[in-house]
């Protein structure tokens, strides 16, 4: 049977326009200025609009209430950057919805709070996207309504201080029984999965040295964790999580695609061999 996998064009068609509109429009050179896009998102974002998100994204519209919508703000640039990344543009089509959802969910259990980092958000927000996937349409396993509460306890309990006493960061050692957890509820290998994984994953790698991630995996953790199905959807997430903070500045932007591009070289290397 044909994996379903729903695509975000058909669920947001507004949402992707826009984003989709936005990204042709800074290629041609007519929006090169983050001030104007700036303005953009925020007229964008009508009482509606978020209403609709919220049915697909539940969370959204509480995540959008911080800092004065600034995560909003950088998801919808991620989305606009998703649609300029070369890699998303020669991916397969299953590639490209996989992409396009993790970039939805990924910050959507962000908690801005001024002088603070949120550290935990990644796992938070893979618990909100492991309950929203299913009512899209996303398969899911036999397992799924009984294991998906324990699970999700078992990620949000993930957390142990930061080793500069400034917080919480993500407890790496629960890493393997959770994704383990989310094989048991959609399947290894599955659409649902992977993004699950993307989202949950996509702070735990430091592929920019001026913001290093307090939760990234030491070498001999990326084995057990990253799965070689599972890089070209992460590699993109976060080539994309970077370029979304640079996309009116080509020099900035090429040389953070550098690094992150150098780092998942690595991690290639490291869980393919």
């Amino acid at each position: 049977m044909d994996e379903i996998i729903p695509r975000m064009e058909d669920q947001l068609p507004d949402l992707f326009e826009f984003v989709r509109t936005a990204a042709l429009q800074i290629e041609a050179g007519e929006l090169r200025d983050g001030d104007a896009l700036a303005l953009r998102i925020r007229d964008f974002y009508t009482a509606d609009r978020m209403d609709v998100i919220e049915t697909v994204a539940p969370g959204w519209r509480d995540m959008s209430a911080y800092a004065d919508g600034a995560t909003r703000a950088h998801v919808t640039q991620a989305l606009i950057a998703l649609q300029l990344l070369p890699e998303y543009r020669q991916a397969s089509r299953r590639l490209q919805a996989l992409m396009e959802w993790s970039e939805l969910y990924h910050d959507l259990g962000k908690q801005v709070i001024r002088g603070q980092r949120d550290a935990l958000h990644a796992f938070r927000g893979a618990t909100m996207a492991a309950r929203a996937l299913p009512r899209l349409g996303f398969p899911t396993s036999d397992a799924y309504a009984a294991a998906l509460d324990p699970w999700t306890r078992l990620v949000l309990g993930a957390s142990i201080e930061a080793p500069d006493g400034k917080g919480l960061i993500q407890d790496n050692r629960a890493l393997p029984e959770i994704l383990q957890g989310i094989e048991r509820l959609f399947g290894a290998g599955s659409a649902a999965a992977l993004i699950v994984e993307a989202v949950l994953l996509h702070q735990s790698l430091s592929v920019v040295p001026e913001w290093p991630n307090p939760g990234s995996l030491a070498e001999a953790e990326l084995a057990s964790c990253i799965h070689p199905a599972l890089l070209p959807l992460l590699e993109g997430v976060m080539l994309v999580d970077s370029d979304a903070w640079q996309l009116f500045d080509p020099a900035s932007k090429a040389k953070f695609r550098q690094g992150t591009l150098a780092v998942f070289a690595n991690v290639r290397r490291l869980v393919v061999c």
